[in-house]
């Protein structure tokens, strides 16, 4: 399974180095969904009993 993995990963991080994308965009990303799945949360948590 390892040997499938980490040829994968090595592919990745040298896409992202040659789209010279800046690891900033990776955190902004993160932080996105993070807000998303917590709002999505708040939204469906409403009216559900917390027992």
């Amino acid at each position: 399974m390892l040997k499938l993995v980490v040829p994968q990963l090595a592919a990745l991080e040298e896409a992202s180095e040659a789209a010279h994308i800046s690891p900033w965009w990776y955190g902004g990303f993160a932080l996105f969904v993070l807000v998303l799945l917590v709002l999505v949360t708040v939204i469906l948590g409403k009216g559900r009993p917390h027992s």
